[in-house]
């Protein structure tokens, strides 16, 4: 059977002759690389494989317990229930991520939580949740980690968890000390191993750790082959009895020792007489140490796509493509007049494209993509100002060992060999965001590492009880407050298709052609997803399911359920809009705009955080009525407005996505996108003679306040 690098045990030994002693070192690596013996327990149980699983290491035990720990947190029993679920269907959450000491720097997996956690009832009544965790070997600290815990050093886990700025917790004075108990809706992000001085939770701690595969069963087995021992005993003592007439020579006291010494094991036979215990030892040392030393030389030749200092050091000079990228990537606007400004950054979004398409080129020419790179998973992205950009800093790479710098890993593309996305997805990323629309007015939350939205909204107004004011000296009794209810909503995946025919590629890239028309298809094809997105917002009046999302009808409404409640039901009275107005065909006038700024500023709206959103239609009838009022004798050849329009201080966007007739008056603090998963660009494979791919993320609509928000429809529009 091979093993390792060698064809079999003879070939082994065969290329080992300098070793001190070529057949122990052998089978210490056939134990090392194969480790599999297989033993027929019974006819019961059949065969068990109670092999070491080829290096495996496994630690379990409770991650977390109801029990009160040293910061005065306690986790409920529902929550433990929703995260042993999260670690047993982790695709769309990091719950079964494990790290050391809680490292984030560290942005290696130190293991994974295998899929069967559950959650048991202690011995005192409290509960526990169980996780089984497999450590990663390829960790650089995996040899640490493993003697630090085999020798009670990490000796705990220790989690880690989001409750969303306490959305998910509540607090109780329980004898005089305040408790915060960690409820469901809580998302639990990963955990660690823990020494004794830093763990918060004395109760989690490690159960059990080894290489060995099926621990529990082999105790009880070993456990069987005691109780077989005990009972054969009587038997073996029965013969001691002899006949009273039988000969009272006994055998001296030596006699059983040295029997015991020819019993012993037969590879003690090749031994020579002269080595002791510790000539044995030290063999043994150097055994270990030059296995090890093998091991390590094999997995250094498996590392894939090592290159010679040579190749890396001329790879700037190969690829000219990179550095263009690079600097288009990294342009900014430098005009401050917002004209010349806007004028500017479609020129950079442009250039983008362009080299966005020449790197992919080269790239093409140098085969330098990783095997199935083109079915990228997911863009790194991170939110700011509002809006979604591409996470330059955190680009992942199997290849090199580590998390790099985005910058870095396109650098070593001979080492590291790029993804499709990581080209397309900053630059599809950036136009979205140049898109003049009203989903780039909403501010975004990153909610990568969450399964769905989950948060909490005002549902009833606060008050006092009783109304009105109080004697002096007397205790008020503060009984009714504001009540916040938590809601959880799903994602809805959006998707723009991509293809292109070989024919008109080839023809494309030909003299006269215009280039490289696959770029130019997801350059449109973004513009696509995001008018898709945007015209669901503004116009949608589906109901929202699993495949629809929350738009502006389905959020602000004065009738009807939002967040499965009913608006006008009591106890919910806030999840209604200020107002929904039919106008009848009525011409929009300043008069009735003011009117919906005063519905939510009584709702407790600040004008700074208020906008309208309306149709280029409506907003040409305000612009109308603003230049009758403003008329005057003209000094200037320059006629019309420039810059924002505004009443009372209160921005007026167009969208061309809206409806011609209506008016929505929003505040941008509320209405908020969780954004699951940024824009991300997946190629499919080859099927037929064309090139195609999808632009997909995963978002939706949710509002903290519905109560801020107007909505004014059925305007005149000729």
């Amino acid at each position: 059977m091979p093993f390792g690098v060698y064809k079999n045990f003879a070939d082994c030994v065969a290329k080992n002759q300098s070793k001190s002693n070529p057949k122990a070192y052998c089978a210490t690596i056939q134990k090392k690389v194969e480790g599999k013996k297989e033993s027929k327990i019974s006819e019961k149980f059949g065969k068990i494989d109670l092999k070491e699983i080829q290096g495996e290491y496994h630690s379990k035990g409770y991650i977390a317990t109801t029990h009160k720990d040293s910061v005065g947190d306690i986790i409920q029993k529902e929550t433990m229930d929703q995260w042993a679920d999260d670690i047993n269907s982790a695709d769309n959450s990091t719950a079964d991520n494990v790290s050391i000491h809680h490292k984030r720097e560290d942005l290696n997996l130190a293991g994974r939580g295998e899929k069967s956690a559950r959650v048991e009832q202690l011995d005192d009544g409290e509960y526990g949740l169980f996780v089984d965790t497999h450590h990663n070997k390829t960790h650089p600290d995996f040899a640490d980690t493993v003697y630090q815990i085999d020798n009670d050093f990490l000796t705990h886990y220790s989690i880690e968890f989001d409750t969303h700025d306490e959305s998910s917790t509540s607090r109780e004075n329980v004898g005089g000390d305040w408790v915060r108990y960690i409820e469901p809706g809580t998302d639990l992000v990963g955990y660690g191993l823990a020494s004794p001085r830093t763990v918060v939770n004395e109760n989690t701690q490690i159960q059990e750790h080894g290489y060995k595969e099926l621990i529990h069963f082999k105790e009880k087995h070993s456990e069987g082959k005691k109780m077989q021992k005990k009972e054969e005993k009587p038997a073996e003592e029965a013969p001691t009895e002899e006949p009273k007439d039988a000969p009272k020579e006994e055998p001296t006291k030596e006699a059983p020792k040295e029997e015991k010494k020819e019993d012993t094991p037969e590879e003690k036979k090749d031994e020579k007489p002269a080595e002791g215990k510790e000539d044995i030892k030290e063999l043994k040392e150097t055994i270990r140490k030059e296995v090890i030393a093998d091991l390590k030389e094999t997995v250094e030749k498996k590392k894939p796509i090592i290159v010679n200092k040579e190749k890396i050091e001329k790879k700037e000079m190969e690829l000219k493509e990179l550095n263009d990228f690079k600097e288009a990537m990294t342009k900014e606007p430098t005009a401050t007049n917002y004209k010349e400004r806007a004028y500017e950054q479609s020129k950079i979004l442009e250039l983008q494209w362009k080299e966005a398409s020449n790197l992919h080129s080269a790239l093409d020419k140098k085969s330098a993509w990783i095997g199935g790179s083109q079915n990228s998973t997911s863009s790194p992205f991170e939110i700011k100002e509002g809006k979604i950009q591409f996470k330059t800093l955190t680009t992942d790479s199997n290849y090199v060992g580590a998390q790099t710098t985005y910058w870095d890993a396109l650098d070593n593309y001979e080492q590291t060999p790029a993804e499709l996305n990581d080209i397309y997805g900053p630059v599809i990323i950036n136009q979205l965001n140049e898109e003049t629309t009203a989903w780039n007015l909403l501010p975004k939350d990153n909610m990568s590492g969450a399964s769905a939205i989950r948060f909490r909204a005002r549902t009833a107004e606060g008050g006092s009880n009783p109304p009105g004011s109080v004697a002096y000296g007397s205790t008020p009794n503060w009984t009714r407050y504001a009540v916040r209810r938590k809601f959880n909503l799903n994602f809805v995946t959006y998707k723009a298709d991509v293809a292109v025919e070989f024919e008109e590629i080839e023809l494309a890239r030909a003299a006269g052609g215009i280039g490289d028309i696959y770029a130019d298809e997801i350059k449109w094809a973004t513009s696509k997803l995001m008018s898709n997105i945007n015209v669901d917002l503004l116009t949608s009046s589906t109901t929202p399911s699993e495949s629809e999302p929350y738009t502006f009808e389905q959020t602000i409404k004065t009738t009807g359920n939002l967040y499965g409640k009913s608006v006008q039901a009591s106890g919910y009275t806030t999840l209604a809009a200020a107002g929904v107005d039919d106008v009848d065909s009525a011409p929009i006038t300043l008069e009735k705009m003011r009117a919906m700024i005063d519905a939510v500023r009584i709702k407790g709206a600040k004008i700074t955080d208020i906008a309208f959103i309306t149709s280029y239609t409506q907003r040409r009838k305000v612009i109308t009525q603003y230049q009758a009022i403003q008329r005057s004798f003209p000094t200037s050849a320059r006629i019309g407005f420039e810059g924002q329009v505004e009443i009372d201080g209160v921005p007026i966007y167009p969208d061309k996505d809206a409806n011609a007739d209506d008016l929505w008056l929003v505040d941008l603090t509320h209405m908020r996108v969780g954004v699951k998963k940024a824009a991300t660009y997946v190629e499919f494979g080859l099927t037929e003679l064309k090139r195609k791919g999808i632009i997909w993320m995963m978002v939706n609509l949710y509002n903290t306040n519905p109560s801020h928000n107007y909505w004014a429809f059925d305007f005149a529009t000729t």
